[in-house]
């Protein structure tokens, strides 16, 4: 496996991850402005692209992440990792599903993003995300939108009893990796018989994780309008309850006080193995290499240095430390202020408190 697809790996360990067509905006007749999730300056107008502007943006990778719940509505993560190819700086990322849905989300690794949310009535959504911060050519940016699809599950009564779901995803720019995780509803699994086939087309794996069926396909090398069709026909679980009624309250308790115990554990387990170690990589790679060095500096004094520490602990110039300060704090990250002689530097952003600290712990 290359360095590049590691990356992009670790990248997907972050997010837990869309119907999208590439559209020009211009040409959207929209019939509701529905939203726009900026909490500091509400805005009603949408920015226009150009005709051109989607060939000059590559999906390094695309997790799309659906949970079944239990009313069977699904919910919908996609996180994407996208890369500018064009020589003018990206501002905002738009796509659009073909499906009614509600709950939209979005955000990155620093917190919640700013995007407008328009309804059309042919095409269905249209969500244009506005990027934290402008994405200059041949940079990596990554961010998530999520939202929620209801009346998408069917029921098949003859001449066997199933449930199932088509989802059709089209891929809304070119798309080095794709991969889709679903999960089954709790107390639910896979039909056991064919025709028709439990899943299409053959998925990259199939497991069980606490109680839960989850399927992976994994794509590479897509077109922008590339279409793929993923077909999931599943059951509802027999529970058997011991017949004594005298037994079954305290079979609930037992089950439930399992239930609490193992699923702690597992989630302490995952967040301890898998998210922290994910997280630092992720917002690691937001950074270039030498402000990596002085966000670590930084946290090599508990978050909290001055500019003249930092200058001794990375070996750079006061004028260059001074630049890669004025950008971190133009990005939020950090914050200056005069103390005595020198600067005092404060990181405020709680995703990179821990880039550093994480590594000396390890070694």
């Amino acid at each position: 496996m290359t360095s590049r697809k590691i990356k992009i790996y670790l990248i997907f360990l972050m997010t837990s991850i869309i119907l999208v067509n590439p559209i020009n905006l211009q040409s959207v007749k929209s019939k509701e402005l529905i939203t726009n999730y900026d909490n500091a300056n509400q805005s009603n107008t949408v920015s226009s692209l150009t005709p051109n502007s989607f060939e000059n943006e590559t999906l390094l990778a695309h997790h799309m992440k659906i949970k079944v719940n239990n009313d069977h509505s699904l919910k919908v993560t996609s996180t994407y990792v996208v890369t500018n190819n064009d020589t003018q700086p990206m501002d905002f990322f738009a796509v659009e599903i073909g499906k009614n849905i509600s709950s939209v989300f979005s955000f990155d690794p620093i917190g919640t993003l700013s995007f407008t949310w328009v309804i059309n009535i042919t095409t269905g959504s249209l969500i244009t995300v506005s990027m934290r911060y402008p994405l200059f050519p041949n940079e990596t940016y990554v961010f998530s939108i999520e939202y929620r699809i209801d009346t998408v599950i069917y029921f098949v009564q003859e001449p066997i009893e199933y449930y199932g779901l088509d989802f059709e995803v089209t891929h809304p720019r070119k798309t080095a990796l794709f991969e889709l995780e679903l999960c089954l509803p709790t107390e639910s699994d896979l039909l056991d018989q064919s025709p028709p086939e439990p899943v299409y087309p053959n998925p990259h794996r199939i497991v069980e994780e606490d109680g839960l069926v989850k399927i992976y396909w994994v794509l590479e090398n897509l077109d922008m309008d590339d279409d793929d069709v993923f077909l999931i026909r599943f059951v509802t679980r027999t529970t058997n309850i011991p017949n004594n009624s005298n037994l079954k309250p305290l079979f609930y308790i037992l089950t439930l006080l399992a239930g609490i115990a193992l699923g702690s554990l597992t989630l302490f387990l995952i967040y301890k193995l898998k998210f922290k170690p994910a997280e630092s990589q992720l917002v690691s790679s937001l950074l270039t290499k030498t402000e990596q060095e002085v966000i670590k500096a930084i946290n090599q004094d508990d978050g909290v240095s001055t500019q003249r520490r930092i200058c001794e602990k990375t070996g750079y110039s006061k004028s260059k430390v001074s630049q890669i300060l004025l950008k971190l704090e133009q990005r939020k990250v950090l914050v200056r202020e005069r103390w005595g002689r020198t600067n005092k530097v404060t990181i405020t952003a709680p995703a990179f408190k821990t880039i550093g600290v994480s590594e000396e712990k390890t070694e």
